[in-house]
């Protein structure tokens, strides 16, 4: 399972992406900025619940959506602005987007709010999730690697 943000593709296979939210997302493979923060240091994630929110997530730079009511008229943003989408799973099949664009919200976890962050990255990628959305971006990172050097190992 591939999928491309921006220019770059990632090899989901094995490998769990880290979104970092907040100011400390160093190391993140994609940043979730707070409003009003500096230019992020990583492709821009974000998500939106209507047309005018995909509009300011693509404004703002994102190059991965979380569309939570995916509309045809979202989509159609997201897919001129060439931003990939985390669509409800049920919906991942029909986005008329390129397949290497759409991932299902299943394989999402968000630890942001976990008592013990880097536990529940590490269930949530042995459960199958390539997306960690976490605001302890260097213990998910942590995690995720050695998770994907097992795999790999496989």
């Amino acid at each position: 399972m591939r999928i491309t943000i921006g220019s770059t593709s990632y090899d989901l296979t094995t490998r769990a992406l880290v979104i970092g939210v907040g100011r400390y997302s160093e190391g993140a493979d994609l940043v979730e900025p707070e409003a009003g923060a500096d230019p992020a240091p990583a492709p821009v994630y974000a998500s939106a619940a209507d047309g005018a929110g995909v509009g300011r997530a693509l404004a703002a730079g994102a190059g991965l959506v979380r569309l939570t009511e995916p509309t045809a008229g979202a989509l159609a943003l997201c897919a001129a602005a060439g931003a990939a989408v985390v669509v409800p799973a049920g919906a991942a099949g029909d986005t008329g987007l390129p397949a290497d664009r759409v991932v299902a919200d299943t394989l999402l976890v968000d630890v942001t709010t976990a008592e013990w962050p880097a536990a529940a990255t590490a269930a949530g990628v042995i459960r199958g999730a390539r997306l960690v959305r976490t605001t302890d971006v260097q213990g998910a990172r942590r995690v995720c690697d050695v998770l994907a050097a097992v795999m790999e190992a496989r």
